[in-house]
Order: C-alpha cells, then structure tokens, then sequence
C-alpha cells in the first residue's frame, strides 16, 4: 500500500518539475511540506510523536518509489527520518523530542547533520570543530563542508570536539537552531548531480547553544553519527535501487521506439545485452537493499550487508545510467530525455555517506576481523 501511495505520489507531485528543479537547483520545500501531508515524513517515528511508527521496509519501499522520479527527493525525504527523527527519538530528552519530531514529520522543520570539514572527509575523527562548555551551555567554533540541507535547515545536528586529547572519544552530538548568534551558512551550488537537494557550508563563530541541546552521551560522539551514517547509507541503496528501475524503463521505451537501418534498435542483440545487464543488475539490487530492511525491523547486525548494498547498488546505478545515455545516443546528452539526469545523480552516491573503498573495507573487516584503518 505504501508503496503504491508513494509512486502516485512521485508521478503526480514531483515528476512534473522534476526538470525543472534540477536546472533551477531549487530545493523542494513544496514537496516536503506535501510528503509530512500524506505522513510519510513519519514512517519510522512512533504515533505518539505524529508518526506512522511503522517499520524501515516501508521506509525503504517508500524511498525506493520517490528516487524513481528523483533522486534528490528520495534522499532528502529518507534523510528527515534517518538523520534527524531517528536521531532525536534516540537521544535527545523530552523537551528536544517534542518540539522537533512532530514537526519534522509534519513538513515544517528541516534538518542538516553535519559532520564532514574541510581536513575531515572519510575519517570522521578528525574534525576540529570545537564545543566549550561552561555554566551556561557550550561555545562551538569551527566549520563544517557539504552538508546537505545546509542552507534550507531548521537545525542542524552537529558532531564536535568536546576533548581534543581524547580523539574520537572527545566527541559529542549537539543539536544547533538556525538563527543562533555564531551560526551561518553558505550555498555550494553548480555541482554535477542532485542539484535540488541544497548542500553547503556551515560556519559557527562563538556560537553558544544551552546544555539541553546535547545529544547522547558526553565524548560518545563519533559511534553515534557513525550508527546514524549506516542507516543513511541503507537509504542510498534503496534511491540508487529506484533509480536503475527508471533507466530500464526509460531506456526500454525508447530502444522499441527508436529506428535504425530499418527496425527498432531494441532488437540488436548488442542493444538487448546491455538492458539484460540492467535487469540483473536491478534484481540484485533489489534483494541486498530489501535485505537490509528485513534485518533492521528484527534488531539483527548488518553493518556488513548494509555496506555491500550501497556499495553494489550505487555502482549497479552508476553503470545502468551510463548504459541508458549511450542507449539513447546523442539524445542522451540533453535534459529532454530524463537519462542524463540519472547519470549525473549517480556521481555523488559514489562518494556520498561512505566512499566505495571505506565499504570495501568495512565488508573486509567484518570477514577479516582486521581493521585496515584506525
């Protein structure tokens, strides 16, 4: 049922600009406020808070459908449950819970979660962004770089040095309002892909927040924005997953529309080669992203086979639109045809949540039980 509600949804409320938003890289702000309408920016968050307290299969059916139509729009709307309720519900106190999550799953407050800097990518416990803590709260300086939502956000949920000589257990979580005197934000615009999806910088100058706005425990930091990442990184698998379904659809429609040397090019062995590929591809997709679902509503580990379906999925998305551009010849390269859109929204993911070789080394070290890396 969800599944279906959600792929009316993306054929009736983000399709249609879909285009449009991508030249414009305008963030779909419409789209979230209709998307907490229609309770889907509440599946994961328990009805006592306005939710749905449904299950992460749903959830990822549901991210699955939207990606379909974009990309951007699957993505910002899994990240509002994974990044910013999830977070929240787990822990921040009664206070923080019950101003924020009713209003996330309603479409009125957006989130960004803020960990990378410019000398912090992939190694997480190298941020230099500081918080001080006195008698009144927490002093934050430092600076944070593409952060999804940077721009358009409420809040942002921020991880900091609260203890340089500890490293990564010197690290907390807290949570920073947009308006607070110390904190501002910049646009990154012009990038290749999910170009309405807003990313930026993040600036905080003696930014002083209360003590309530900490989340989790002190000097816990880093475990808990990595948890967070996992969860992100299973909703990647099930937008690049909804993604390959767009590019065999789109590519099959115009390989029997086409004609070459006298009949449709989709009946070229070569041509019928590669949309098998797609198929295979999409099929295997589909089962490593659903049994991520499956594992999560049961409470059971799977940071393994939460890294081997982002990391196949976005590949297998990766290579599915590329097939779907040269399918398409040179209208491929033209934004009438929604192909080249796919190509260019499948770079990012490549890096996004977790580069492809950090996965390859959380799948080894889980077999190895070796760590290549601190």
């Amino acid at each position: 049922m969800f599944r279906d509600m959600a792929r009316e949804f993306g054929r009736r409320e983000v399709h249609p600009s879909v285009r449009e938003r991508d030249r414009e890289e305008r963030f779909p702000s419409d789209l979230i406020k209709k998307m907490g309408a229609q309770g889907l920016s509440g599946i994961l968050v328990p009805q006592e808070y306005g939710g749905l307290g449904s299950d992460w299969m749903t959830l990822g059916l549901v991210t699955e459908q939207l990606s379909y139509f974009d990309f951007s729009v699957g993505m910002t709307l899994f990240s509002q449950i994974s990044l910013a309720a999830i977070p929240i519900l787990k822990a921040g106190d009664d206070a923080l819970k019950k101003k924020y999550i009713p209003a996330i799953c309603q479409g009125d407050k957006i989130h960004c979660f803020a960990v990378a800097e410019p000398n912090a990518g992939s190694d997480a416990s190298a941020i230099e962004t500081t918080a001080i803590g006195d008698q009144a709260g927490w002093v934050l300086n430092g600076n944070k770089i593409w952060i999804t939502n940077a721009t358009v956000s409420d809040f942002a949920i921020v991880l900091v040095k609260t203890d340089k000589e500890k490293g990564a257990k010197g690290t907390t979580v807290f949570l920073v309002d947009k308006g607070t005197p110390g904190f501002s934000s910049t646009k990154i615009g012009h990038k290749l892909g999910v170009r309405s999806q807003d990313t930026g910088q993040l600036f905080f100058r003696d930014c002083r927040i209360p003590r309530e706005n900490q989340l989790g425990p002190l000097g816990r930091g880093l475990s808990f924005v990595l948890a967070c990442i996992e969860n992100a990184r299973y909703g990647v698998s099930c937008s690049a997953l909804g993604v390959i379904g767009a590019c065999i659809e789109a590519t099959v429609k115009y390989c029997q529309e086409r004609n070459q040397f006298g009949r449709p090019i989709g009946s070229f062995q070569l041509v019928q080669g590669r949309i098998a590929d797609m198929a295979v591809d999409f099929e295997a997709s589909r089962w490593l992203a659903y049994r991520v679902g499956y594992l999560k509503d049961r409470g059971l580990p799977c940071s393994q086979e939460t890294a081997i379906a982002k990391y196949h999925n976005v590949e297998a998305a990766a290579k599915a639109a590329r097939a779907a551009v040269e399918l398409h010849g040179a209208y491929g390269l033209t934004d009438d045809f929604p192909v080249e859109k796919f190509y260019r929204d499948m770079i990012p993911p490549l890096t996004m949540d977790g580069t492809a070789n950090i996965h390859k080394l959380i799948i080894a070290r889980s077999l190895l039980g070796i760590g290549a890396f601190g």
